[in-house]
């Protein structure tokens, strides 16, 4: 069976959604583990915010786009900016794994320094560097999504 050009590109958002899905699978399954569970009592808890990002944007958002790029069309309504597909893809992709990676790093070095004896104006000026990462990221993959839900909405009201 001959797969249509426009569902082959749809192949990296399920790449994608499922190396995300095993990272938030791997992830929960670590952060169970009762030495890693206390860790994250503190200010590593940023990591849980990793994981619910992976896991809600990566697995789950890119397997909706997918559904979604997929279904449309076959409805009879054609995408409105195809070239739109890619571009959301790679910026929120690359978006939501910075931002995970970073949560983890932040994360991580917060939570050493808190067991260290650091609190207060010590974690903020920590902190704060890689938050304001994370917000400039959030951002981007907040508009992304505004991006592809315009896409969506336009596509599907043309007739």
């Amino acid at each position: 069976m001959q797969v249509p050009a426009e569902n082959r590109r749809l192949v990296k958002f399920l790449v994608a959604a499922a190396i995300f899905f095993a990272w938030a699978t791997i992830q929960g399954a670590l952060q169970a583990q009762q030495p890693i569970y206390n860790f994250l009592q503190g200010p590593a808890r940023i990591i849980i915010g990793a994981h619910v990002h992976v896991g809600t944007l990566g697995w789950i958002s890119l397997t909706l786009w997918t559904v979604i790029y997929y279904l449309l069309p076959m409805l009879g309504k054609p995408i409105a900016w195809p070239k739109l597909i890619n571009w959301n893809f790679w910026i929120f992709t690359v978006a939501v794994t910075i931002t995970a990676i970073t949560m983890i790093t932040v994360g991580i070095r917060a939570g050493n320094a808190f067991a260290a004896g650091a609190g207060g104006p010590q974690l903020e000026a920590l902190m704060g560097p890689y938050m304001m990462v994370v917000g400039i990221l959030s951002i981007i993959c907040g508009l992304v999504s505004l991006l592809f839900t315009i896409q969506i909405l336009v596509s599907a009201s043309r007739k």
